[in-house]
């Protein structure tokens, strides 16, 4: 086909020749018969997808600037996805778990061991300082001090007294060390319970 564009070689029918140079005329190849019906539905397709893309091609230019948008995108969210470090994945699926504990009332020595030990890798970790959990302080204040209230009623309901240390909310070490202390609170009122 390319030398029949470069004018090398001349179609006559299903006969395809040297068009110049000394064997000018001589045969090159003959084509295979193709059939009527496939050949049509095929030229059909070509000249309806060329007719459509005449047709449309304000719908083609803004589908191909969409197209390229999502894929750069998606690209840009996963990259900014796989960045972050597995502690803080690890730490929110714990946190999760563990709220959802609280909140159905089936809180576990084994739900508050995974949340103690996903706390501590995180401490660990060497950005620990940069390591944000996307919640605002405010928020993680009032979400300890809510489970600082729950450590005290579980404590009551299970007749255990806990020291002054355990669970001090006055403390201002910080809310990851206040939630610590409240998570060994709890951890110590489950196993004191059983």
């Amino acid at each position: 086909m390319t030398k029949i564009l470069a004018g090398d070689y001349r179609r006559i029918g299903s006969v395809i020749r040297y068009a110049t140079g000394p064997k000018k005329g001589q045969i090159v190849m003959h084509l295979k018969p193709v059939r009527r019906n496939v050949a049509q539905q095929a030229q059909g397709l070509g000249v309806k997808a060329i007719q459509f893309a005449k047709n449309n091609k304000k719908a083609l230019i803004i589908l191909g600037i969409s197209t390229g948008i999502a894929a750069t995108g998606y690209g840009i969210y996963k990259k900014i996805k796989n960045h972050e470090p597995e502690v803080i994945t690890k730490f929110r699926v714990s946190l999760k778990t563990y709220i959802n504990g609280i909140r159905k009332g089936n809180l576990s020595v084994d739900l508050i061991n995974d949340m103690m030990t996903c706390l501590e890798k995180l401490k660990e970790h060497k950005d620990y300082v940069k390591i944000s959990i996307q919640l605002s302080t405010e928020d993680l204040d009032v979400l300890v001090h809510r489970i600082f209230e729950y450590t005290e009623k579980l404590a009551k309901d299970n007749s255990i007294e806990l020291t002054e240390d355990e669970l001090n909310s006055q403390k201002s070490d910080g809310t990851i060390l206040n939630l610590q202390r409240y998570l060994n609170a709890q951890k110590k009122i489950f196993e004191t319970a059983v």
